[in-house]
């Protein structure tokens, strides 16, 4: 018989749940959607309510590390973006996939945790 072992994460920043909207980090809990660029959670005055809400001003703050992967999680189900925004990753060199804030927690945890540098917009 085999047993599993919790795997734990080393990452500064890492999700621990998300349910309902209320996203829990390592650091907390947040009610609102939040951004993740170079293992910080990023302030930003233009709060981000829903995905057409995102604007080249967020991309930039996903940018300034210079991240491998870019996760953007749509809220409970997975929605596409505006052209606008994959035109805007495209013109600086980079893509973002788009999926639920569900597996987009769990896609940033495995990343973050195979030292990989990830940036997120959870929502």
């Amino acid at each position: 018989m085999m047993s599993l072992q919790e795997e734990k994460i080393d990452a500064p920043i890492y999700f621990k749940e998300y349910v309902d909207g209320v996203i829990k980090l390592n650091i907390g809990d947040y009610n609102e959607p939040i951004i993740i660029a170079g293992n910080q959670l990023v302030s930003c005055d233009e709060k981000i309510g829903c995905l057409a809400d995102i604007n080249a001003s967020h991309l930039e703050f996903l940018l300034e590390s210079n991240p491998e992967v870019i996760v953007i999680g749509t809220g409970i189900k997975q929605t596409l973006p505006a052209i606008t925004i994959v035109t805007e990753l495209a013109k600086l060199g980079k893509s973002a996939d788009f999926m639920s804030s569900q597996q987009a927690c769990k896609t940033y945890n495995l990343l973050v945790n195979e030292n990989r540098n990830v940036s997120c917009i959870i929502i």
